[in-house]
C-alpha cells in the first residue's frame, strides 16, 4: 500500500465517518469522534495519519492520539486530497504553507502561528538527543499515534484503541522508514507490547522485524509526564548506544542511496 493510498484511507476513516453520521450508534469510536459534535462532517477535523516524511524519517514518535488545537489550521473533511498530503507530509516545513514553524508552533486560521507546542518541543529535544546534533523535524523524524481521532487529555482513546490498532497500526509501521520507534506514555506502551509481544519493564526492544525492515522500539514516559522523560535520564548506557548505533547506520545507508539529498530538495 502506498503512502498516499493509506493517508487518505486514515483521514477519511470510514468509523469515524460513521460515527459522524450517526451520534447515537454504539461504536468504539463514538466517544472520541463525538468530542466534535458541534461540528458537521465538513468541518469535523480529520483523523490525524502521521506528520512528517513518515517513509523517510529514522525516527519515529509514536504517541497515543494527537490533541485538538483552538484555531488551529488543520485539514477538515472538506479539504481536498492534494492539500491534505501537503499538509500531512509537508507539516514541518516545504509544504504549500508554513504550516509549523521551528517544529514547535502551529500555522492559526488568522494567519499568525501558536505559542510553542510542549509535545513538540520535546520530541524534537528527543531526537537531538539521539542524534547528538540539531535536526530537521519531519526529516529526521515523523510522529503518529496509535488512535488517530483528536481530543483532549485522551478522551475516547480507551474505547477506541482496539479498533484503530487493528485497522491501522501495523501498515503504519510497515510503511514508516524508521529504524528507531520511540513509543511515549503509558497507553501507547501497553498496545505495542501487546502487538508485538514486548516484556513489560524493558526499555528497548529487540530488533523486530515489520514489512521489510529491522526496527527498534524505545519506550519513554508521555512528555507531559511528572517523571524523568529524557533518553539520558531513563535509559542505560549501552541501550542508548544501541539506538545511536542503528539511526549511524541508517543516516549512512540514506546518504549512499541519495535519500537525504532528496529530503532536502524537497524543503528547498
Amino acid at each position: 500500500m502506498s503512502e498516499i493510498t493509506l493517508l487518505h484511507e486514515i483521514a477519511h476513516c470510514p468509523h469515524a465517518r460513521f460515527c459522524r453520521e450517526n451520534p447515537a450508534a454504539e461504536h468504539p469510536c463514538s466517544e472520541i469522534v463525538n468530542y466534535q459534535k458541534s461540528l458537521n462532517l465538513d468541518d469535523f477535523q480529520v483523523p490525524e495519519p502521521w506528520s512528517g516524511h513518515i517513509e523517510k524519517a529514522p525516527i519515529l514518535f509514536l504517541s497515543s492520539n494527537p490533541s485538538i488545537g483552538a484555531g488551529e489550521n488543520y485539514p477538515n473533511w472538506s479539504w481536498s486530497d492534494d492539500d491534505m498530503e501537503d499538509y500531512f507530509s509537508y507539516r514541518f516545513g516545504g509544504g504549500r504553507k508554513e504550516w509549523i514553524v521551528n517544529g514547535t508552533k502551529s500555522l492559526l486560521m488568522d494567519g499568525t502561528y501558536s505559542h510553542a507546542v510542549k509535545f513538540w518541543a520535546a520530541v524534537r529535544q528527543r531526537a537531538m538527543e539521539l542524534f547528538e546534533r540539531d535536526v530537521l523535524p519531519g526529516i529526521d523524524y515523523a510522529l503518529t499515534e496509535i488512535v488517530h481521532c483528536k481530543s483532549h487529555k485522551e478522551i475516547g482513546v480507551e474505547r477506541a484503541q482496539n479498533k484503530c490498532v487493528e485497522a491501522y497500526l501495523l501498515r503504519t509501521l510497515e510503511l514508516a522508514g524508521a529504524k528507531v520507534i520511540v513509543v511515549l506514555g503509558k497507553r501507547a506502551r501497553k498496545a505495542i507490547q501487546s502487538q508485538f509481544n514486548i516484556p513489560e519493564k524493558i526499555s528497548v526492544s529487540e530488533a523486530i522485524k515489520i514489512g521489510s525492515s529491522e526496527r527498534f522500539f524505545a519506550f519513554l514516559p508521555h512528555p507531559n509526564a511528572r517523571s524523568d522523560r529524557s533518553f539520558s535520564k531513563c535509559f542505560q548506557d549501552d541501550e542508548l548506544e544501541k539506538l545511536r548505533a542503528s539511526l549511524h547506520l541508517s543516516s549512512s545507508l540514506s546518504l549512499s542511496s541519495g535519500i537525504e539529498g532528496e529530503c532536502f530538495t524537497a524543503l528547498a
